[in-house]
């Protein structure tokens, strides 16, 4: 194919299959857009996003593999080209919330015809791992998209632009679930499960833990847990698309390795650095 051909292939099959990946978590079908586009700033949720009043944790998981100020770094490769990187980063926020946030950018030959500059935030409770608010950005070519979203876990309701609905207790988004496997016992041939929202649409995520596995990334060598996200039903996940993750095996379970298969051949996020407070 010519160069035009294939990017309208990459940039349609993007859409639906790249920036979860590139968040590394999950395979997001975007609604479309045809907004002017604006260059996303890399700021924190703005002071609205922010003002959640009194709060109090409503369970605690006593975990200690996802912590505050911790930084992972990836490659996106398509095949074999360079894509681009996406970092995945959790952040002290106000008293017991940390903000978990995710950015995507391609790379400076991607960049001239297809720009990509996509962000991604969850507040979560810090103790409980669940999420209160949610906001997501998409610049990707003419693509654009703004959603946000807000839980009250407590009275099991979320709100999504003018839509509420009711929800399963301690329904997550796209970032908060990835931040809460990695606080699961997670064991080869074991299955567990969670509640998620993908816009307005409610799906049950079924994790299977398929192997243990060494592999080398460029940030070394890691021992790993192999697991598959599914979901039942529709929502995130689209029948066409894999979703495989490597988990280190060990009490940090770092996102070592992301791989999902796409009609046009496979997306892979690789770990290249990371900050891991206290290691």
């Amino acid at each position: 194919m010519g160069v035009n051909c294939t990017l309208r292939v990459w940039s349609t099959t993007k859409r639906y299959r790249l920036l979860s990946l590139l968040l590394a978590l999950t395979l997001i079908s975007s609604l479309q857009a045809n907004t002017s586009q604006k260059k996303i700033a890399p700021d924190p949720l703005n002071s609205d996003s922010l003002n959640f009043g009194p709060h109090e944790s409503l369970r605690n998981l006593k975990q200690s593999s996802v912590r505050s100020k911790e930084f992972f770094l990836y490659d996106i490769n398509w095949g074999l080209v360079n894509a681009g990187q996406a970092s995945l980063e959790t952040l002290p926020s106000l008293g017991s919330l940390w903000e978990l946030r995710s950015r995507a950018w391609c790379n400076s030959f991607f960049q001239t015809f297809y720009p990509v500059q996509d962000t991604i935030f969850s507040i979560i409770d810090s103790l409980g791992i669940y999420p209160l608010r949610f906001e997501k950005r998409l610049h990707e070519g003419n693509y654009h998209a703004h959603e946000k979203a807000r839980f009250n876990q407590g009275l099991k309701k979320a709100w999504v632009a003018d839509t509420s609905f009711s929800i399963e207790p301690f329904t997550h988004d796209i970032l908060s679930a990835f931040a809460y496997i990695r606080t699961q016992k997670i064991e080869v041939g074991k299955t567990f499960s969670l509640a998620a929202i993908s816009g307005k649409k409610k799906y049950e995520l079924k994790v299977d833990c398929l192997r243990r596995e060494t592999i080398q990334v460029p940030a070394g060598t890691f021992k790993t847990l192999v697991l598959e996200p599914k979901v039942k039903g529709v929502g995130l996940f689209r029948a066409k698309g894999k979703l495989t993750i490597w988990l280190s095996d060990d009490s940090r379970k770092i996102p070592v390795l992301m791989k999902s298969k796409i009609p046009v051949g496979s997306i892979s996020a690789e770990l290249v650095k990371f900050n891991y407070p206290g290691n």
